[in-house]
């Protein structure tokens, strides 16, 4: 029986570090087949001088190319219309506003007497 589980453990260990190296071989395969980069890294040595330059040329472009926002002019508003209309069934708001502070005072009243 122990035999067994450890024959089945060591095929599950055996595929789990197959597919890691299979993986890595086509990662390999890949990088070597795409073209514009090169297999081996090269070194690449600039002049710390001209790689400022440019990077200060760059710098000054894009803050040329930049457009600077101008401010809009404020527009004139229409004054708000009250959509209360005349014919409507609710009371006006200033009644409505009347008896629910009414209902809560009557309901603070009734609390605060035991």
């Amino acid at each position: 029986m122990k035999g067994i589980t450890i024959i089945i453990i060591l095929s599950v260990v055996w595929s789990i570090i197959a597919g890691i190296i299979e993986k890595k071989k086509a990662a390999a395969k890949r990088a070597a087949m795409t073209p514009g980069q090169p297999s081996v890294p090269t070194k690449w040595k600039a002049d710390p001088v001209k790689v400022k330059i440019e990077s200060l040329r760059r710098r000054k472009k894009s803050r040329q190319e930049a457009p600077v926002p101008q401010p809009t002019p404020p527009r004139e508003q229409a004054p708000i219309k009250p959509l209360h209309v005349e014919d409507c069934p609710l009371p006006p708001i200033k009644s409505r506003l009347r008896s629910s502070n009414a209902a809560s005072r009557q309901l603070a009243a009734m609390l605060k007497n035991n």
